[in-house]
């Protein structure tokens, strides 16, 4: 696969001669792999367990008031855990942005894949599930997804989704009504829905046991094989579901909080059994799904994704006594063919309700089924987990093994019902212990239906550089708090992989280009990571006719990823602090522009003054200012260069000699050398801040301590 177009090339470009001297020309800078820091040993190998437990009385009301000492949390046949966070939430009150991207204001330009700061009350995802459920039930479930969204508040978020082979957003969180409406009006599957072939009248067999007098022996290897044929049909729709199910889970785990999956469907089997009337073999077709369904269930657990499964069948009479069936009966025995359909109907129901119930059993949420007000069941269930305990324990005497967990709790008080996750998956977070490898896992998360928030991300289209060969930069922010910081007795390091995908115009496929973020992380490096986030800075020349990038970002230890969809021709830029505005760019449907030459990268600046000389160099492995020539003297020749001609000290502040132009220095200075590695020097705060993959050595910082003071009109 060809890597996109993302430029190499970034770098300071400086086109007037220096009052000192002039600019060396670019040198050549061995290629060179960059490889990770090696894995250093965490000190633990748990993690924090997170319950949300809803507890009703014998009447279904919420009971309030319960403390920590009235609940006790312990593992199956393992001894009682500490509860080491306790919390009644109540979602009438704000949410928690608890993993909001730092440094990054809201506006034209800027793209977050966790934005719950607009969220009062926990989001609501509604799934229709057309890939097994019937057009007829699709029918019933719209007039009743009307009638949930009207009883809904009216400030409660709100996303729908659709499922066939493929999941698709029809509607994003929103709380207008009538977006929803329209997102529901949407919601035209195809039928989906295989039939048990035993009980299709429409199948080969059963045609051909009516029309003809084939043999026995002959007829059944014919089932033999519709039965193994329905099987492996089955399992397709079944890994197709549970990928859906943790492609919402990554989608809603940025989250903060509990969220609600409502999942309007006729569901699946749990398992296919043996069967002794159709075909010679009884165990032919047989087979288990509960392990991929425990599997995603545990990933909506983790994500404090509650499910609440709706039977889109409603209550309805046996399919014999419906106009829309057309029953299998076996003329030559007919009693023992409609006792024979009737079971089948009714084992058909309980087992796919059996997979219901296991879904909201281990996620903490509830079913409704056998009922024609699914609008109201849904309602009902929801208000009563609209206030909640969240509990957390890190898990003592655990064997990390990968194998489900279960969790019992109970409580002291007496006649009371706790609705919460039934376990977990024991998943290792020592370092690459159990991942794949990292461009696999990144180009998983390109692939996946829809973004994953499990680590924020927030990217800020801004103006590209002075003569920069592309269209647009992208400002990556990643919270310093969402990654895996290793750590030793002597240093900090991070080990972070980052994935651009340029889609094509149909979405259906994409070029993939991957950058390595890993690196050692000094005190000072940490403490600007905690206040602005982990930047990183991206030029890029999307061709006319593409649609959407997607940033994927992996930290490489714990295996968790997350992703962002960002547009390749944005309509403006964002307003960066450090950045100047810039107009809005061209309209999509404006003609694509010539190609630009390609601009010669400068990786190296040298100041002269009579015979001696230095150099602010990052054409090797790292930033650094070099050479005969003190930075007293080179600091001062490059600030008259960037900002003499423009502004000048006014009131301790750089202003503009034009005062009617308005215009404000940039105080964000980008480097990039040929091997691609970039450092990002920002000298708008308090004090100059480093980030970027590129690392400026002790003298490069020292150089631009003094500019920074220049750069805020102080007296170095």
């Amino acid at each position: 696969m060809r890597k996109v177009g993302i430029a190499h090339t970034l770098a300071l470009t400086v086109v007037a001669a220096l009052a000192l001297g002039a600019i060396a020309a670019a040198q050549q800078a061995k290629p060179a792999s960059q490889q990770p820091p090696a894995p250093a040993a965490l000190k633990t190998e748990t993690r924090l367990i997170t319950v949300d437990v809803v507890v009703t009385d014998g009447k279904g009301n919420i009971v309030r008031g319960l403390k920590q000492d009235d609940f006790q949390i312990s593992e199956e046949h393992g001894s009682q855990q500490k509860i080491t966070r306790f919390e009644f939430v109540d979602t009438s009150a704000p949410s928690p942005a608890a993993n909001a991207v730092p440094s990054m204001p809201p506006g034209p330009g800027v793209f977050s894949n966790v934005d719950s700061t607009r969220f009062r009350l926990p989001p609501t995802v509604i799934l229709m599930d057309a890939l097994n459920t019937s057009a007829y039930h699709q029918l019933q479930v719209r007039h009743d997804m009307v009638l949930f969204l009207k009883k809904l508040p009216t400030d409660t978020p709100v996303a729908v989704f659709l499922l066939g082979h493929s999941l698709r957003v029809v509607q994003n969180f929103t709380s207008d009504p009538a977006l929803l409406r329209a997102a529901v009006d949407k919601l035209n599957g195809p039928d989906m829905r295989q039939r048990n072939p035993q009980d299709d009248p429409d199948s080969p067999t059963n045609i051909m046991r009516s029309m003809t007098k084939a043999p026995e022996d002959v007829i059944e290897r014919l089932e033999d094989f519709e039965k193994q044929e329905y099987a492996d049909q089955t399992r397709e729709r079944v890994e197709e579901t549970a990928d859906a199910m943790k492609a919402i889970a990554k989608y809603l785990g940025g989250y903060p909080g509990r969220k609600n999956l409502v999942w309007f469907s006729e569901s699946f089997p749990l398992w296919i059994a043996p069967t002794t009337d159709f075909g010679s073999d009884p165990f032919m077709g047989t087979d288990s799904y509960d392990e991929k369904v425990r599997i995603a269930s545990g990933a909506l657990a983790d994500a404090q994704v509650a499910v609440y499964p709706v039977d889109a069948r409603g209550l309805e009479p046996a399919g014999l006594y419906s106009v829309d069936q057309n029953p299998n009966m076996d003329r030559r025995n007919p009693g023992a063919s409609l006792a024979r359909n009737i079971q089948h109907e009714n084992d058909d129901r309980e087992e796919s309700q059996a997979t219901m119930e296991a879904v909201a059993g281990e996620t903490g949420g509830e079913t409704c089924k056998s009922t024609n007000d699914l609008a109201g069941c849904v309602q009902h269930e929801l208000d009563q987990s609209s206030s909640y305990y969240e509990l957390a324990y890190y898990p003592e005497n655990v064997k990390w093994d990968g194998r489900f967990h279960r969790i019992v709790l109970k409580t002291s008080q007496k006649g009371l019902k706790l609705s919460y996750r039934r376990g977990y998956f024991a998943t290792s977070t020592v370092p690459t212990a159990g991942h794949d490898d990292p461009e696999k896992l990144l180009k998983q998360a390109c692939m996946a239906p829809l973004p994953s928030t499990s680590i924020a991300l927030a990217v800020a289209a801004v103006p590209p550089a002075a003569g920069s060969p592309t269209d647009v930069r992208y400002l990556l922010t990643i919270p310093a708090n969402s990654v895996t910081l290793r750590s030793d007795s002597a240093s900090r390091a991070v080990t972070l992989q980052v994935a651009i995908c340029e889609f094509d115009p149909k979405g259906d496929s994409f070029e993939f280009f991957e950058r390595d973020l890993s690196r050692p992380v000094p005190d000072d490096v940490y403490k600007v990571w905690q206040e602005r986030g982990i930047r990183n800075i991206f030029d890029y020349s999307a061709k006319p006719e593409d649609q959407r990038l997607r940033f994927a970002v992996l930290d490489v230890p714990s295996g968790v990823s997350g992703s962002i969809d960002v547009p390749a021709h944005p309509q403006s830029f964002a307003a960066v602090p450090g950045l100047p505005a810039a107009a809005p760019g061209p309209s999509a449907a404006a003609a694509p522009a010539p190609p630009k030459p390609p601009a010669q990268v400068v990786t190296k600046i040298t100041f002269r003054a009579g015979s001696a000389a230095s150099a602010l160099d990052w054409s090797g492995d790292s930033l650094s200012y070099k050479g005969d020539l003190g930075i007293e003297q080179g600091a001062p020749a490059f600030f008259h260069t960037i900002y003499g001609a423009k502004f000048h000290c006014d009131g301790g502040n750089l202003v503009a000699n034009d005062a009617a132009s308005n215009q404000k220095p940039s105080y964000l200075f980008t480097f990039r050398n040929l091997s691609g590695q970039g450092a990002l020097v920002e000298l708008g705060g308090e004090s100059p801040a480093y980030s970027g993959d590129l690392p400026v050595d002790a003298s490069g910082r020292a150089f631009f301590d003094y500019f920074w003071k220049l750069c805020h009109c102080q007296q170095p």
